[in-house]
């Protein structure tokens, strides 16, 4: 197959691919680690803060480098906000089905959504700002819509559109129909953003977007459960 003609520069990205994921998930396990240590949330927060900055540069410098993502001034304009619009309107009519599909099962919120609830209620709000509104946009879409389409399957980007897709699906854990409507509903939106536009910053900011009026929702009803006890 023609696929493994550049099989040393698949393998090579490959590679990257790995260091992409274990790098993408390093906060994330690092703060699950602080809270098992019991060590005061605001030192917590800029541990976290930290290790997040340092990923992040690491992932846009790579993303630059490698054109996957084109850093300019001027990354937006006033005509994206339509697509944008429609974007986030799209994934947030899944999550709506997907929630009334799990009030139907007698559940209110996904697995993956439910540890994210607990982290918020026992770590700091900086260290999960950092978490749900930087790391997971940046990252999940530089790996799934950015290096797995346009580097490992360049020449059959259809194909690791496809692929990339799923493995944002695998990454949220879905335990049954409804999450895996939410999940992959939600991925198949920002992968036909990307996959339009050939704008890997737009599907960053769509995913952006979505995950930083979630962040709001949970920080409001988090300071609300530990100030007001309600």
């Amino acid at each position: 197959m023609n696929f493994f003609k550049d099989y040393r520069k698949r393998l090579v990205w490959f590679g990257i691919l790995l260091v992409a994921i274990v790098l993408s998930q390093t906060p994330m396990a690092l703060l699950g680690l602080l809270v098992q240590t019991e060590i005061p949330s605001i030192w917590s927060g800029i541990i976290i803060s930290l290790v997040s900055i340092l990923v992040l540069a690491i992932f846009l410098y790579g993303a630059h480098k490698s054109k996957l993502l084109v850093i300019k001034k001027k990354l937006f304009s006033i005509n994206d906000l339509p697509r944008i619009a429609l974007s986030y309107l799209a994934i947030f009519v899944g999550n709506l089905i997907g929630g009334i599909m799990l009030q139907l099962l007698n559940q209110t919120t996904t697995s993956n959504q439910q540890i994210l609830n607990n982290l918020f209620s026992e770590s700091s709000l900086i260290a999960m700002f950092f978490l749900v509104v930087l790391i997971a946009p940046i990252c999940e879409e530089i790996i799934c819509r950015g290096i797995i389409p346009t580097k490992l399957f360049q020449g059959y980007e259809k194909l690791g559109y496809v692929i990339g897709w799923f493995l944002f699906l695998l990454a949220h854990v879905p335990s049954n129909l409804p999450s895996f409507l939410i999940y992959g509903w939600m991925s198949a939106v920002l992968t036909w953003t990307a996959y339009r536009t050939r704008r890997l910053e737009l599907s960053i900011l769509v995913h952006m977007v979505l995950n930083s009026i979630s962040f709001i929702l949970l920080a409001l009803v988090t300071i609300l459960l530990k100030n007001v006890g309600i």
